[in-house]
């Protein structure tokens, strides 16, 4: 199994321009920023988007404001956190980035490109918002005290080492719309495949403990509550749309809004993909291997000054 407990190395705060930005980088080459979900922190991508750094590109991730050391003063609004993400890399030397968003992080990678393209080299949005959001119905009291609660997240972890199979379960038909038998068919292909499993368990662990980013959290709530549709027609950076077509936390509608508004985008749909499609599918090796190919043709290979 992918260890989730695996040493992370140590988080570093930048104090930028627009305050501080906790941070960590995995990797050496060409530079991709990520932007994590949430609940998420820097943690998140460097569990989740190991694979760009395995892939020889360096993997920049940030906590958003409003997580785990990042204060929300740093920037509550998309905007400022796309500026405080572009004014640590003003900080740490780098020209040109790739960008690589997930879900919740999908509006701070949008923006980025749009506020900052002269340092997007390319975009990649896994399962990304982009229109108005608000909580599934599949959020409903008991999945927030198991999944937006630290005495929940813990029980999970620790159901985990003992019955991995009933939280893969309960993850999958969170996050999905599938039918019984879908789902069924969905928990027994990742209970063969460590490497999965252990993608879900890192997603856990990368939410544990929920205190620490509850702030941010609610603000996102707050935020992306108050989007009617982000103006992605603005975007010019190369930009690659991955979605999962039974996602259920982050409509599929939001993917498609993104292929078709953003000029010249390329999409990749996961049919019957959930919103952990990217991670868990059958498909999720192939279209792990097709976000790097997309930002490796896009970034100067070449190290940054420092």
């Amino acid at each position: 199994m992918k260890n989730f407990e695996n040493n992370l190395p140590e988080s570093s705060i930048c104090e930028t321009e627009m305050g501080p930005l906790e941070y960590a980088i995995i990797g050496e080459g060409s530079p991709v920023l990520s932007f994590h979900g949430g609940p998420g922190g820097y943690d998140q991508p460097l569990y989740l988007f190991d694979f760009f750094a395995e892939a020889g590109l360096s993997l920049i991730s940030i906590s958003r404001p409003g997580y785990l050391r990042t204060p929300l003063s740093t920037g509550k609004t998309i905007g400022e956190q796309a500026d405080a993400a572009a004014a640590l890399l003003d900080k740490l030397g780098y020209d040109k980035v790739g960008v690589v968003g997930a879900s919740a992080g999908g509006p701070p990678t949008y923006e980025f490109a749009i506020r900052h393209p002269g340092k997007t080299a390319a975009i990649v949005v896994i399962d990304g918002i982009c229109r108005k959001y608000k909580m599934p119905d599949q959020a409903g009291k008991v999945q927030q005290a198991l999944f937006l609660s630290d005495p929940g997240l813990k029980f999970e972890l620790m159901l985990g080492g003992l019955l991995p199979k009933s939280v893969v379960r309960e993850i999958l038909k969170t996050e999905g719309r599938l039918t019984k038998e879908e789902l069924k068919e969905r928990v027994r292909h990742v209970m063969t495949d460590d490497k999965k499993i252990g993608y879900v368990f890192s997603l856990f662990r990368s939410m544990y403990p929920y205190s620490r980013r509850k702030e941010g959290v609610w603000n996102d709530v707050e935020q992306y509550g108050k989007i009617d549709r982000l103006d992605l027609g603005k975007i010019t950076a190369p930009s690659l749309i991955i979605h999962g077509m039974k996602d259920a936390d982050v409509d599929f509608g939001d993917g498609e809004y993104a292929a078709s508004t953003i000029p010249g985008a390329e999409h990749l749909w996961i049919e019957d993909g959930t919103h952990l499609a990217f991670w868990t599918s059958d498909q999720a090796y192939e279209c792990q291997e097709t976000a790097v190919k997309f930002l490796k043709k896009y970034l100067v290979q070449e190290e940054p000054g420092r």
